[in-house]
């Protein structure tokens, strides 16, 4: 993780955060740090973004038919 990363979640995350407006939306922790957390090593371990997602789109066509595996 850079730098530029961990600058850019505190400014976005806890400074927002900071302000009683955000509080509602900050409060529950566990309902958008843990899929965030989750989103970030699977976007860090795949070898391209989305290809679990490619890798579904090519063992369907369009017409419905599976492809040969």
């Amino acid at each position: 993780m850079s730098v530029s990363n961990i600058s850019a979640f505190f400014y976005t995350v806890v400074v927002s955060c900071m302000h009683p407006l955000n509080w509602e939306a900050c409060l529950p922790v566990h309902q958008w740090l843990t899929p965030a957390a989750h989103d970030y090593i699977r976007f860090r371990t795949e070898e391209e973004p989305y290809a679990s997602e490619k890798r579904a789109l090519e063992q369907f066509r369009l017409d419905g038919s599976r492809t040969k595996p």
